[in-house]
């Protein structure tokens, strides 16, 4: 009969070239240079709620590193996201930017190896993820769980849903100058950037905060570009803004072939 050994897994509040982090690894592990998963959490969401694929993570021999968001928990200067949305692009541009500061703390403490780097995220997060694989050309895998690679449409659409005396008053310059912004991290901007690294996508098709529809044409636009060589499209037909469990162990065994091997 096996006997399957579960070692005890440390979860850990730290900072990172001044940034908090959730630090979880494995206790035999502390000081071992590892291999290092950096995953995002959701939109008004806490950094916790990524510890469920973090532990599995672990157990498949990651270090894992849970950021906490601008504007989200300790970060938060009294700003009530749920009546200002329009902190979310700000917050994933902020994300996106941080990301090389975290690596490089890490990297220079001794505990990940530069050449074995991923990164991974849920909703907010997934988009996040997204955004790092179009900037990051050195991070080797990601994942991006009911997310969009497509954030310039995304943010498009979601201007389109807001009230016509609303949008009135928001400046055309101010939203030109935001989807330029976006678009400096926007994958389906810049596929190319890809360059055939192994990419995981997860979506519902009925997810209705973040529609399948722009990994759909992700898919449907790039799935015969050599840049996405290594990428997988998932999708659970009629689901929602919902990640279940199998599709957190699809996206942690992906990441261990392609990161550790």
């Amino acid at each position: 009969m096996t006997t399957t050994v579960f070692e005890d897994v440390i979860v850990r509040a730290i900072k990172l070239d001044d940034l908090p982090v959730l630090h979880v690894f494995a206790a035999s592990q502390a000081q071992t240079k590892l291999p290092t998963i950096i995953d995002y959490h959701g939109w008004t969401t806490p950094t916790s709620s990524e510890l469920v694929a973090s532990y599995q993570l672990v157990q498949a021999g990651f270090r894992v590193i849970l950021p906490t968001a601008y504007l989200h928990g300790s970060r938060n200067d009294g700003t009530d996201l749920d009546r200002h949305p329009e902190h979310f692009w700000e917050i994933v541009g902020h994300s996106v930017a941080e990301f090389p500061r975290l690596v490089a703390a890490l990297v220079t403490s001794g505990m990940s190896d530069p050449d074995k780097i991923g990164v991974m995220g849920t909703s907010m997060g997934g988009i996040t993820a997204a955004g790092i694989m179009a900037t990051q050309p050195t991070v080797v895998a990601g994942v991006s769980l009911i997310g969009s690679p497509e954030p310039v449409a995304f943010a498009k659409d979601q201007v389109s849903q807001i009230p016509a005396e609303l949008l009135a008053q928001l400046p055309a310059e101010l939203l030109t100058k935001t989807y330029a912004q976006i678009g400096q991290f926007d994958l389906s901007q810049q596929v190319e950037r890809l360059a055939g690294r192994p990419m995981f996508f997860f979506n519902g098709t009925a997810d209705t905060m973040v529609p399948y529809k722009y990994v759909d044409d992700f898919e449907r636009r790039f799935s015969g570009n050599a840049a996405l060589q290594q990428t997988v499209f998932k999708h659970a037909t009629g689901g929602t803004h919902h990640v279940p469990h199998k599709m957190h162990q699809a996206a942690v065994a992906f990441l261990k072939q392609h990161i550790i091997g």
